[in-house]
């Protein structure tokens, strides 16, 4: 009998598959594990962020309601005698008679600062600064900032191999011959502490599989790389770009007027009476955008599906263009409600509470996952399970080969390691 047939004799293919995806388990985790917790915390922080500003600034965002308005031009001049010549990125109308005008600045750091005035008296009741202001703060944290692009690729990658070890983690949980639920659906708690420790992280990792997936998934389109080097050349190609009529990208949507820039020659008020005349109910968004570009006046509500969108002449007050949920394609519309979902907003409070225990559950495979590993690590030893010297099933490569095109970010990160294997292999074999 060849080396070969004793391996396989010893290691029948199932076992060797099973160590294999193990192994790649392992490295998937490991590289995540950072990724993981900072995007968990950041985003649990970015979904309370309403709740978090009325806790921390409730003297800015509060105020005492009353039936008159001071104008927003009012609004705007009593916000530059305070805080100077800058004009203001977006300014976010509320409907509560209780709440304050917010006025956002972009900063030159790529963080975003914002000022608050009482609709009511035109008072300015004070700023944060852009490195304390957490709605603004948490979200360019979770998107990559401070290292711009970079880090946005660093995210995808991140995303990337936390869909692998999903995936890897799904195959070691697959209950194969095993008699009965214990260990697959729910865990084995008196079986000893090794199984113990398995069970919990392997049962709760399987029943959030689909919704961890779906985060990673809808976190796709918001990345540099995947979502404007994949995904919008895919929707250009095949007519499902967000509608012409709105004349912006994603980077367009945050850009700043300059410094000194003058006011337009409407009011900004006059802007404020046509989006409510046209419809606009509610809370609205409202971005000044640089140039001679039109205003941009959105209705926001939970969902996307639900918001309306306005383009206003800034030089006339004519209404240019109309955009609702039936003018976008269907692939607008499917990243659209992945975004809401993703940001829990979608179904109000009780998305926000589910996105929080996702994440804890997260959280908790992280932990449970480190305990579960250094009981039943190979040999007692602090090292990942070893490699399989066996060639892959053709299944496996075409579900590898998949992910790294769908991902391309991801296959340069294998390609890499790959090559990086393969010169320490190069080296023990010339050494020996």
């Amino acid at each position: 009998m060849n080396a070969n047939a004793s391996v396989t004799s010893e290691n029948p293919p199932a076992t060797q598959q099973y160590r294999r995806l193990w192994r790649w388990h392992f490295y998937a985790a490991f590289l995540v594990i950072p990724f993981i917790v900072w995007q968990g915390i950041t985003g649990v922080i970015y979904l309370w962020h309403e709740d978090l500003a009325d806790a921390l600034w409730p003297q800015l965002r509060l105020v005492e309601a009353r039936a008159a308005n001071a104008s927003l031009d009012q609004q705007l001049t009593v916000i530059r005698q305070n805080i100077g010549a800058a004009m203001p990125a977006t300014l976010i109308v509320k409907a509560d008679p209780r709440r304050s005008t917010q006025w956002v600045f972009d900063e030159s750091n790529g963080l975003h600062s914002a000022a608050f005035v009482d609709p009511h008296t035109g008072k300015f009741l004070g700023s944060v600064s852009a490195n304390t202001w957490l709605p603004g703060l948490t979200r360019e944290l979770h998107g990559g900032w401070p290292l711009g692009k970079p880090g946005s690729w660093l995210l995808e990658l991140g995303d990337g191999w936390c869909i692998v070890m999903v995936l890897t983690g799904l195959y070691l949980w697959w209950p194969r011959s095993r008699q009965g639920l214990a260990g697959v659906l729910y865990p084995r708690l008196r079986a000893g502490a090794r199984i113990f420790w398995k069970d919990i992280h392997a049962v709760i990792g399987f029943w959030f599989s689909l919704i961890f997936l779906s985060f990673l998934f809808t976190a796709l389109p918001w990345t540099d790389f995947w979502g404007n080097h994949l995904l919008k050349p895919i929707q250009r190609l095949t007519g499902q770009g967000v509608p012409a009529a709105l004349g912006i990208d994603h980077a367009a949507m945050h850009m700043a007027m300059p410094d000194g820039m003058a006011m337009a020659p409407i009011a900004l008020q006059d802007i404020l009476d046509t989006a409510r005349r046209e419809g606009l109910d509610g809370d609205l968004e409202i971005r000044l955008r640089s140039g001679d570009a039109p205003i941009q006046v959105t209705m926001k509500t939970a969902r996307a599906a639900d918001e309306r969108t306005l383009q206003i002449d800034r030089f006339h007050g004519e209404v240019l263009a109309r955009v609702g949920w039936n003018d976008y394609p269907a692939i607008p519309k499917l990243v659209a409600t992945g975004v809401d979902l993703h940001e829990g907003t979608f179904f109000g409070t009780a998305n926000r509470i589910f996105n929080t225990v996702v994440v804890a559950a997260l959280l908790w495979l992280v932990v449970t996952g480190l305990i579960g590993w250094y009981r039943r690590r190979p040999g007692k030893v602090l090292s990942a399970p070893p490699p399989q010297l066996t060639r892959m099933p053709r299944w496996l490569k075409g579900v590898a080969l998949g992910l790294c095109v769908f991902m391309p970010l991801l296959g340069a990160s294998v390609l890499l390691l790959w090559l990086l294997d393969a010169l320490v292999k190069l080296a023990v074999w010339q050494r020996a």
